[in-house]
């Protein structure tokens, strides 16, 4: 299966991490919340993990023992390199979209990655109106514990 859109069920501290890792990875990635207050709470964690890895590219300019590998295949990189990846983290964060509608996340999503409130109550109702609004292509996994 060719894998493009990869929605996220839950912008806290693990789906945001999922989310901009996977937009920078090159996906079209959607981030869907339960409310505009769940909305606004999930934006300040992005960009401060935007932050994080501009920051660090930034490093690994001075430091090859920053490398991270999550950025590169490659061990070494130019300064010219590591100005792309920047450039590529910047457009990864500008591309995600974060939305309340179960119709706008699920609609021809590949993938979703259920990362939501470890409550029974809510995973239940979120699968249940999520069944709804998905294809039947869509491959759902969760990090439920």
């Amino acid at each position: 299966m060719n894998m493009k859109k990869i929605v996220v069920a839950g912008g806290g501290v693990l789906g945001s991490q999922i989310a901009l890792q996977s937009a920078f990875c090159g996906f079209d990635v959607t981030i869907w919340l339960r409310s505009e207050g769940s909305i606004e709470r999930a934006q300040p964690k992005l960009l401060r993990l935007k932050e994080i890895y501009l920051n660090t590219l930034e490093t690994m300019k001075t430091n090859p023992a920053a490398y991270c590998r999550g950025f590169s295949c490659e061990s070494e990189l130019s300064a010219d390199k590591i100005n792309e990846l920047k450039q590529k983290v910047e457009d990864a964060y500008d591309s995600i979209t974060l939305t309340t509608s179960y119709e706008e996340a699920g609609n021809d999503a590949d993938l979703i990655i259920e990362a939501i409130a470890e409550d029974p109550k809510q995973k239940i109702a979120f699968y249940q109106e999520l069944a709804k609004h998905i294809p039947e292509k869509t491959i759902i996994a969760t990090n439920s514990s």
